[in-house]
């Protein structure tokens, strides 16, 4: 295969005779079977079957591309410098192919020679990015970042402006240039998730953190009203990690004027110690989603927040039974148990849920403490002991109820 500049775009091709193979439509069914089983090896022989039997340079395309994808460079390599023709229809994606084997292998400077090759012949933006990217390993990033500029030219794409404009960040030292041009890129074609973190990214680096908030925000409000939800979800997450890095009650703010409630709100009202305004919300996600854990936190907060634990004790326990009997949750299980036994409400019952909760806990000293309050309720003073002793010996009697039960259960030992 000659490497060496040639002239114009390729516009006629070279028509290759094919030969006729009886089997053919069987391999093909064959091939396409064990692609889509991603058994590529046997796809890929069974495409360079093909191409012996016919000729036919659409099946060597295929055995090249699959080896590309599965990172077989020295075998497109090999065949695809075998099998070269000149100004056939499939030379460019061969050539490109090829090219991309040799940058991959490491031979850079064969690649350099081949891309160069490539880009005199087919003049497009893939290839200019491909040449772009050998001359930005070889650190050549003026004449990398004229090939991107090229391709952008071409395509008018954010991936390839997000790599342009890297190359100009990063490599060229333009950092001013190359945030003004992303500004502007954005501000006509709107927020491309990628190349806005870019310009976040280059915020940051530039110690203009005070354009990042305002910047977040006409993302989370672009990404909101075209429905874009996996883009909006991430916005979000970093928006309000920005705001609640200086005020969390900003950030709460924001979400409740926009009337975004979810779990991001959900966390701050706990992280900031309002239990009724969580409480409120986990109603509306439950009811929204019949998500039991959504009920299982809201029976645990309106039990704490109540001064007078008997009058929430029925509201409390329904919810706890609904969540209980619909989803397997040691938390809401040893909870549960423990208001059935210190209230005395069926201790028998809070027993044998906290047993379930430590099939899953074990070691966990809060599940053993509510066993031992069970055996004790139960009058099982041995068993109340032994448990018990496990809890003091692990974390000490410093906690008031710890000791309370300690107490009771050495007396009932006795």
């Amino acid at each position: 295969m000659e490497v060496e500049n040639q002239e114009p775009i390729k516009t006629k091709f070279v028509e290759l005779k094919t030969k006729s193979f009886e089997s053919e439509n069987q391999y093909i069914i064959l091939a396409l079977e064990s692609e889509n089983q991603k058994l590529y090896y046997d796809a890929m022989n069974l495409y360079f079957k093909l191409f012996e039997k016919t000729d036919n340079y659409e099946y060597f395309v295929k055995y090249i591309a699959i080896s590309t994808h599965i990172q077989d460079y020295k075998i497109v390599k090999e065949q695809a410098l075998k099998y070269y023709i000149d100004n056939i229809k499939e030379e460019e994606i061969i050539l490109r192919l090829y090219t991309f084997a040799l940058f991959k292998l490491g031979n850079q400077k064969e690649a350099l020679l081949s891309g160069q090759k490539l880009v005199n012949l087919f003049k497009n933006d893939v290839n200019y990015e491909l040449l772009g990217t050998i001359y930005l390993q070889q650190k050549d990033y003026l004449k990398a970042y004229e090939l991107f500029e090229k391709s952008f030219a071409l395509n008018k794409s954010a991936n390839t402006f997000f790599n342009l404009t890297n190359i100009q960040y990063f490599n060229l030292s333009q950092k001013t240039e190359a945030i003004n041009k992303i500004e502007q890129f954005i501000k006509e074609n709107g927020h491309d998730f990628n190349l806005s973190i870019q310009l976040l990214t280059f915020y940051e680096k530039e110690q203009q953190t005070q354009k990042m908030v305002p910047f977040l925000k006409e993302m989370y409000f672009e990404y909101k009203e075209n429905e874009e939800v996996e883009m909006f979800g991430k916005t979000k997450l970093l928006l309000i990690k920005y705001i609640a890095k200086d005020n969390v009650g900003q950030a709460i703010e924001f979400l409740e004027q926009n009337q975004d409630e979810d779990e991001i709100l959900l966390n701050l009202y706990k992280i900031t110690n309002q239990p009724q305004k969580a409480y409120d919300l986990l109603g509306k996600l439950y009811a929204s989603s019949y998500n039991f854990d959504y009920l299982g936190q809201q029976a645990i907060i309106e039990f704490e927040m109540a001064e007078d634990k008997r009058k929430v004790l029925n509201a409390v326990i329904a919810k706890f039974e609904k969540v209980t009997q619909n989803i397997d949750n040691h938390i809401y299980e040893n909870y549960l148990a423990y208001i059935l036994i210190d209230f005395n409400v069926n201790v028998q019952k809070g027993v044998i849920l906290v047993k379930k909760a430590l099939q899953e806990e074990p070691n966990n000293v809060a599940y053993i403490d509510t066993l031992a309050w069970g055996e004790y309720k139960l009058k099982n003073c041995k068993e109340a002991f032994k448990q018990m002793k496990k809890v003091v010996d692990e974390i000490g009697l410093d906690d008031d109820e710890i000791k309370l039960h300690w107490e009771k259960i050495k007396e009932c030992k006795k």
